[in-house]
C-alpha cells in the first residue's frame, strides 16, 4: 500500500469514528478517566455536552429550556458522597454550543434534593424539591448567584412529593418516585398556587388532576403533540416511556442508567440527562456524564 493511499485510508477510519461517536461539547471533568459509549440506543442519544459541575461534585437531577438555554438543576451530597442531600444550585448553559452561562445557588436549607425543573414562561423556573416546590425568577437569581428574594415557595406533603417535575405550556406537574405502583403518580398543579399558598404548607387536594405513570420514574416532560415522555432508572438499567394524556404507556425503550429528567425545547427535540459519572455514581458500571439530545426516530 502506497503512503498516499494509506493516508486516504487513515482519513476514511478517521471519519467513520467520528460519525459513530458524538462530539462531546464543554470540557471532560478532571477526574473522569473514560466514559461509557456502549449504551441502550446510542446512536439516538446524539448532541452530548458535559453536565456542568461534576468536578465540584454536583449530582444533576432537574433538566428544562428556555429559549437557546438549558437549565439543570442539581445537589452537591453533604457531608459526603454517601449522602442523598445537600445544597442545590441551577446551572444555565448555552444550548448551541454547551458553555456555562451563568448559575445560582438555592439559601441553605431549603433545598436539598432538587429533583426537577421546568420553565413556566415569563422568565420564570418551577423548581422542584422533595417537600417544596419554588416559583423562580430567572434574571433576578442569576444576577444575584442566589434565588434568595427572587422566588416564592410552597411546602408539599401528602401524596404531594417532588422527585420531579415539568410544565405543560399551562400548568405544572410534578412526580412521585417510588416503587409502589399505587403511588407511582404525576400531579397537576395550578400556577396559582404560588400567589394563593406562598409560605403555605399543601397536600394533594390542591392538585387539580394526577395520572399513574410508571415506576420509578425520574423525569417527564409533554412534547408538541401532547405525549408524555417519562424516564426511570437506577443505577443499573435506565428506561424512557412514551405515556398518552391520561398515563397509559404507548411505547417503551431502554436506556442509558441512571437517566435523570427530560425537557422538549421550542423546536420539539427531546432531551435527557444522566447521572451516572458522577463523583456520587462511579463505582456504577456504566458513566454517561452527558446532558444529550434524544432522536426519538432513532430509538429502538
Amino acid at each position: 500500500m502506497t503512503s498516499a493511499l494509506m493516508a486516504v485510508v487513515v482519513l476514511a477510519l478517521a471519519g467513520c469514528a467520528s460519525i459513530g461517536t458524538p462530539q462531546v461539547m464543554d470540557a471532560k471533568p478532571a477526574y473522569l478517566e473514560s466514559s461509557t459509549d456502549d449504551v441502550p440506543n446510542a446512536a439516538a442519544l446524539t448532541h452530548r455536552i458535559y453536565t456542568p459541575g461534576l468536578d465540584e461534585g454536583y449530582v444533576p437531577q432537574g433538566l428544562t429550556n428556555a429559549g437557546p438555554y438549558l437549565f439543570v438543576s442539581s445537589y452537591k451530597p453533604a457531608p459526603d458522597l454517601k449522602s442523598n442531600t445537600g445544597p442545590c444550585r441551577v446551572f444555565r448553559i448555552e444550548m448551541a454550543t454547551g458553555k456555562a452561562a451563568g448559575h445560582f445557588d438555592i439559601p441553605a436549607g431549603t433545598c436539598t434534593h432538587s429533583g426537577g425543573l421546568g420553565y413556566a414562561g415569563h422568565g420564570k423556573l418551577f423548581l422542584a424539591d422533595t417537600r417544596q416546590v419554588f416559583l423562580i425568577d430567572v434574571e433576578n437569581a442569576l444576577a444575584s448567584g442566589s434565588s434568595a428574594g427572587a422566588s416564592k415557595a410552597v411546602k408539599i406533603t401528602g401524596l404531594l412529593r417532588g422527585s420531579y417535575a415539568t410544565f405543560d405550556g399551562k400548568d405544572a406537574w410534578i412526580g412521585t418516585w417510588t416503587k409502589e405502583q399505587p403511588k407511582a403518580r404525576m400531579f397537576r398543579l395550578d400556577p396559582r398556587l404560588f400567589d394563593n399558598y406562598d409560605g403555605e404548607t399543601v397536600k394533594e387536594d390542591r392538585a387539580v388532576e394526577s395520572i399513574p405513570v410508571p415506576l420509578e420514574a425520574q423525569g417527564a416532560s409533554f412534547d408538541k403533540a401532547g405525549n408524555l415522555w417519562v424516564s426511570a432508572s437506577n443505577g443499573k438499567w435506565g428506561k424512557l416511556y412514551r405515556l398518552d394524556r391520561q398515563g397509559n404507556v404507548k411505547a417503551e425503550y431502554p436506556m442509558v442508567a441512571g437517566l435523570e429528567d427530560l425537557t422538549v425545547d421550542d423546536s420539539g427535540r427531546l432531551w435527557g440527562l444522566s447521572e451516572s459519572g458522577t463523583r456520587k455514581y462511579l463505582h456504577w458500571d456504566t458513566r454517561f456524564p452527558y446532558i444529550f439530545q434524544i432522536d426519538v426516530g432513532k430509538l429502538k
